[in-house]
């Protein structure tokens, strides 16, 4: 039995390319499976230290992108949760289109 939910955002599931920058590095996965919300996002990515800040991009119609920094990661690549830190007025809009965008397939698949 899952304990209570201590999330802030709701969320939806994610399987669009995503881009995360960190220093000079740059991890590309082409299948992110995982969950967004207007917080942040869990995907399917290597393991990178708590903390570490990241600059994201999302692919989509209006591609999202954001300034985050990892707080949560599964051992063995299984995944990182990133908080969203910093991002323009745009990019909030387009985040809240990708999400709406995202639930409206959601409810068209159920």
């Amino acid at each position: 039995m899952e304990g209570p939910s201590i999330r802030h955002f709701p969320r939806t599931w994610l399987n669009n390319p995503v881009e995360l920058r960190v220093g000079e590095k740059t991890i590309r996965i082409e299948k992110a499976l995982g969950n967004l919300s207007p917080g942040g996002l869990f995907i399917n990515a290597e393991e990178l230290p708590v903390n570490t800040p990241v600059h994201v991009k999302i692919a989509a119609r209006r591609p999202f992108e954001a300034e985050g920094v990892v707080r949560f990661c599964e051992p063995h690549g299984e995944g990182v949760g990133i908080e969203f830190t910093a991002m323009t007025e745009d990019n909030r809009k387009h985040l809240e289109e990708l999400i709406a965008e995202l639930l409206q397939n959601e409810a068209r698949a159920s």
